[in-house]
């Protein structure tokens, strides 16, 4: 029997650190996105970085394999996809509750800041 209560115990650890690991990479990924968001020449733009010198900075800080550098990249990619799908989103349920001519002064001051 010790070994059946052992088992919870081991599969618990593993969920906390799968969480944990989840939610580390969440982070990293989000504070990726938002450096690449906050500086001239690193954008967003539908769903792909427009400069791979961050990853490639990153495989050289990180001393990253191709392979990791490969995957790394597709993370980036899809963190970007959702990123673009989130704003879409939001613009298009802001513009829900807009009238004709607020619609027209948001999609102005969206042109404007190039989304």
């Amino acid at each position: 029997m010790s070994t059946l209560a052992a088992a919870p115990k081991s599969a618990k650890t593993t969920l906390c650190i799968s969480f944990a690991l989840i939610f580390l990479c969440g982070a990293v990924s989000g504070a990726l996105l938002m450096n690449l968001r906050n500086h001239p020449g690193r954008v967003v733009v539908h769903g792909m970085f427009s400069s791979h010198s961050e990853v490639e900075r990153l495989h050289k800080a990180l001393d990253l394999t191709d392979e990791q550098t490969r995957q790394l990249q597709m993370i980036l990619d899809d963190v970007a996809k959702y990123y673009d799908n989130v704003l879409s989103d939001g613009q298009t349920r802001v513009m829900q509750i807009l009238d004709d001519k607020q619609k027209e002064k948001f999609q102005h001051l969206l042109e404007k800041e190039g989304h």
